[in-house]
């Protein structure tokens, strides 16, 4: 391996020109159409659309095969259900087949789907680039024991999964903040909102045909709708109190789940204590249906008290219709963010029914303003949450993690301002507010620090914004591809990696030069291979010769770096 790396260099291998063969991705998702759920809608839209755009998408999922099913898509029959987790004996054997016979460019997972973890044992697999999906953190109620101990087994594997990742995609800027499993990994992640496809006229067509056979509204002012899961995260139970007691004010809730007959229960003492609760569960409706539902509403409402609650698919189907959207207010989620983007709905404290119940005072006064803001909301729902939108910025992710000549025409863009890059080690946990201090003073500087120091890191809050990496959590193989990337793709100046101290005691633009090369770095620098002791030596690329670095292909004993230009 050794002596192939310091051989002399060989061409690289001739592929397709770019265009001419369509990239091809594997989704590894939950479940898929027709199984209800806002990962499974997201999942057909993207996969739709992207085969659409040329991309030959395909997906292996949990589920039992129906006949209608396409030929890309593998359902594997799942035999029991495991504290909400799908066990599906025959996942393995499927993935493999499919990673054999269809040799993805990409490997997509959605997340969390323990099936995923398959992927770590095949070497097919790993060979292949992974872009992780993060639907939603998986969170555990401190009262749940037998979730808790499950969690313990599942979280290596989710790390593992993660480390293995070339890029994450988080469903809002929101919720990658709050996620701790992403905390790690943020170098390497970004927020791309989810999208739906538009309603089509098919679609329209079929809810107003449907709206007929609906005769559920009454003669209240107000028209309240919910849609989803009975259970317990999704704060139907806030809803129920909030409208009780308001003649004026009808709710209907669409959806089946575990928690149906305390929700029954919850009605009738309402209807007894208020002396009315205007409530309906209407339970499991078909498509048409719920857009008849949506069509005919006044407003949509979800109060979903956890994080389980990861961005709110459900909001946008609401947007599209052109309703205004009240929802949670609950930090680290994407709910909120999706209702101010859209500038017409409200948010309120989450299990807090008096505040709730003022969300319905306030509908009810602005009664005459709710089309208008309905308006504004199907607006934002075309401006910013399309399906389209949401695969052209997943295409790119794609397109950065492939080989150059496997990647999609790059487009023409405006030419950024390059500012240099400076990676600093640090050893040191008194370097960390310096470097603050010196972030502060070179605006015009991009900062990277390595810390080295073997210590705990600060918390982020702590480090001021800096950006931060740890030995702890990353191998310096990791740290050097991550470099190597931002030189890639940023438009830098120059690239500087040395030590924190040196970059804190520098005077003038250069770092301190490197100590004279001994025999043996002579040779190797003959032979194309230039090294650098991390942390110790400082290495300043410009130019051409930074363009060069970006390509290189590098191998690590111990703190040495050796690199080769490809």
């Amino acid at each position: 391996m050794l002596r192939h790396w310091l051989g002399r260099p060989q061409a690289a291998p001739l592929h397709a020109q770019a265009g001419h063969t369509p990239q091809r991705v594997l989704h590894v998702g939950k479940f898929y159409p027709p199984y209800r759920g806002g990962m499974e809608s997201f999942l057909a839209d993207l996969i739709e659309q992207q085969r659409a755009n040329g991309i030959d998408a395909r997906a292996v999922v949990h589920g039992d095969p129906l006949p209608e099913d396409p030929p890309w898509l593998i359902r594997v029959p799942v035999q029991i259900t495991l504290v909400f987790a799908p066990i599906a004996l025959g996942f393995p054997l499927a993935l493999h087949r499919a990673i054999r016979g269809f040799q993805p460019d990409v490997l997509h997972l959605h997340m969390p789907n323990n099936a995923a973890f398959w992927a770590l044992i095949m070497p097919a697999a790993r060979r292949v680039a992974w872009v992780t999906h993060w639907h939603s953190d998986v969170l555990i109620s401190k009262w749940d024991s037998l979730l808790q101990l499950c969690y313990q087994v599942y979280r290596p594997f989710e790390t593992k999964l993660l480390r293995q990742s070339a890029a994450i995609l988080a469903t809002s800027p929101p919720y990658m903040a709050a996620s701790v499993p992403l905390q790690r990994w943020l170098f390497k992640t970004l927020a791309i909102p989810l999208g739906l496809k538009p309603l089509g006229q098919g679609v329209l067509e079929q809810a107003q045909a449907e709206a007929p056979h609906l005769q559920l509204w009454g003669d209240a002012r107000l028209r309240v709708l919910s849609v989803g899961r009975l259970t317990y995260y999704k704060g139907f139970d806030t809803l129920i109190s909030a409208v009780a007691g308001f003649a004026d004010v009808q709710l209907i809730i669409a959806g089946e789940g575990e928690q149906r007959k305390e929700l029954e229960a919850l009605i009738a003492r309402e209807r007894a204590q208020q002396g009315c609760a205007n409530v309906q569960l209407l339970g499991q409706v078909s498509e048409a249906q719920k857009h008849a539902l949506f069509n005919s509403c006044d407003i949509f409402a979800l109060a979903s008290r956890e994080r389980t609650e990861a961005f709110g698919l459900v909001l946008i189907e609401a947007m599209q219709h052109g309703k205004p959207c009240i929802a949670s207010d609950l930090d680290g989620s994407g709910m909120s963010w999706v209702v101010g983007q859209s500038g017409s709905g409200q948010c309120y404290a989450p299990d807090q029914v008096q505040a709730w119940k003022e969300a319905m005072r306030q509908a009810l006064a602005a009664k005459a303003q709710l089309a208008g803001r309905g308006l504004a909301a199907q607006q934002a729902a075309d401006a910013y949450f399309t399906i389209g939108q949401c695969e052209r910025r997943i295409a790119e992710v794609y397109d950065s993690i492939l080989p150059a000549s496997e990647r999609a025409p790059a487009q023409p863009q405006a030419a950024a301002a390059a500012r240099p890059l400076q990676v600093a080690v640090v050893q040191q946990a008194a370097q960390w507010p310096l470097l603050q201090q010196w972030q502060a003073a070179h605006p015009e500087s991009l900062l990277l620090c390595v810390d080295a120091s073997g210590q705990r890191s600060p918390d982020l809050q702590a480090l001021g914004g800096l950006a931060q990496v740890s030995l702890a959590d990353l191998g310096w193989s990791e740290v050097i591809a991550l470099v190597q990337r931002l030189a890639a793709e940023q438009a830098l100046s120059a690239l500087s990696i040395r030590s924190a101290a040196d970059l804190l005691s520098e005077t003038g633009a250069e770092p301190l030069p490197a100590p004279p090369a001994g025999w043996w770095q002579r040779w190797l620098a003959r032979r194309g291979v230039r090294h650098l002791q991390l942390g110790r030596h400082a290495l300043l690329l410009r130019g051409d010769e930074m363009a060069a670095w970006a390509g290189a292909r590098h191998a690590l004993v111990g703190g040495h770096l050796f690199m080769r230009s490809a």
